[in-house]
């Protein structure tokens, strides 16, 4: 026999469903029209999941995962999923833009991609263009130097006296208005500063800022503004209800997971704590009447959870990076490698180094008798937090 034991780290011991069929039937997974070949000939949904994999079809191969898995493991590899998007947030945060900076301007601005460079002359062409100038001068001072300098002196006299009576008549001497008609052709049809269409243009300006100041209104008068401190306890709250509900998924969690899921249900720790409600299997937790939860509904929310990670911003990795990274996490978690139980002995652990720690403490501040008592542990070395993942 081989003691090659490679295959168990593509062998899935946490799957609800092994071949699609059932999958389909029971959990109402459907088959995309565009992934037919991935379908083809394979019945193991193990097969398919890595035949996405194999392919870089990370979000399809979470899907199916998501789908097919035990509910509880799910929930389990979504909350270690969410938290490595916060470990991302604390190394990039999301920054968002505030309403008001939105269309503070209607002044189009073209982006440098789209703008257009005129062309350059190139090197060859400016010394053809200084030789020919410099034949020219040379031409017009050889035609001066064959007249006699009497009559050129007349000439120039009479050319100046000509200039000056264009530019009695015109404005301008002739070459000043040449060069002004080359000036216009950079901007061929040059607007008058007092042209009524800037003042129409401005008045149209202010019409589109009073609309956009009355839209601006109307949000906030129907969206509560975001409190940052608020939002990290309610997702805190979401996540705690989730990591309850996975180390004893009973109806008290469950119910604990719904409250805690509707104060963020936008929120991917809400969301996620809505699923895990959906997983426990009663939509009416505490009742005598058990209603089931409709099949799909836990899988579908779970694949949610995912995507809307996936399409977080801030962070350091883009959508197919986090896909990737999720796959990878729930695989560790399906194969059995990464799963609650050794987390929980850990924290048991360190909870009951606490509570002695906490017992010691106590007993040196009561002492008043200067009596030898000494903690077991250094508590100021103590550290005791919620268990958070490695971020690869």
């Amino acid at each position: 026999m081989s003691d090659n034991l490679s295959w168990t780290k593509r062998h899935f011991v946490l799957l609800r469903y092994l071949e699609l069929k059932d999958v389909i039937e029971k959990e109402q997974y459907k088959k995309r029209p565009d992934l037919q070949e991935f379908y083809e000939n394979r019945k193991s949904v193990e097969d398919i999941i890595w035949h996405f994999a194999d392919k870089s079809r990370y979000k399809c191969a979470c899907d199916l995962l998501a789908y097919s898995s035990n509910r509880r493991a799910v929930i389990w590899w979504l909350y270690l999923c969410v938290l490595s998007l916060f470990e991302e947030f604390k190394i990039k945060p999301n920054m968002d833009r505030d309403i008001e900076d939105i269309a503070k301007s209607f002044k189009p601005v073209v982006p440098d991609f789209a703008k257009i460079e005129p062309p350059k002359p190139t090197d060859g062409q400016i010394q053809e263009l200084e030789n020919d100038l410099a034949e020219i001068k040379s031409a017009v001072a050889s035609v001066r130097e064959l007249v006699n300098p009497e009559v050129m002196a007349e000439v120039d006299e009479a050319m100046d006296y000509a200039n000056q009576l264009f530019k009695d008549k015109y404005g301008s001497f002739p070459l000043d208005l040449i060069k002004k008609q080359l000036e216009n052709q950079k901007d061929p049809m040059p607007i008058d500063p007092e042209s009524p269409i800037y003042k129409a243009a401005d008045e149209l300006e202010q019409k589109l800022q009073a609309v956009r100041k009355k839209t601006i209104d109307t949000i906030k008068s129907v969206i509560p503004p975001t409190i940052p401190e608020h939002d990290k306890k309610i997702m805190d709250d979401a996540l705690r209800a989730v990591y309850k509900w996975v180390i004893s998924p009973d109806e008290i969690n469950s119910k604990i997971c719904l409250d805690a899921g509707n104060e963020c249900p936008d929120k991917p720790a809400g969301l996620l704590a809505l699923s895990a409600f959906w997983a426990g299997g009663n939509l009416m937790p505490g009742s005598q009447q058990v209603v089931p939860t409709p099949p799909g509904l836990a899988a579908n929310g779970a694949c949610q959870v995912l995507l809307m990670c996936s399409l977080a911003k801030g962070g350091i990795r883009d959508v197919k990076e986090r896909f990737k990274l999720y796959f990878e996490i729930g695989v560790d978690v399906m194969i059995g490698k990464n799963v609650w139980d050794d987390i929980v002995e850990v924290n048991q652990k360190k909870s009951a180094v606490y509570d002695k720690i906490h017992v010691d403490k106590e007993k040196l501040e009561k002492n008043t008798n200067n009596e030898n008592i000494m903690p077991s542990e250094n508590v100021s070395n103590l550290k005791y937090s919620r268990w958070k993942p490695d971020i690869k």
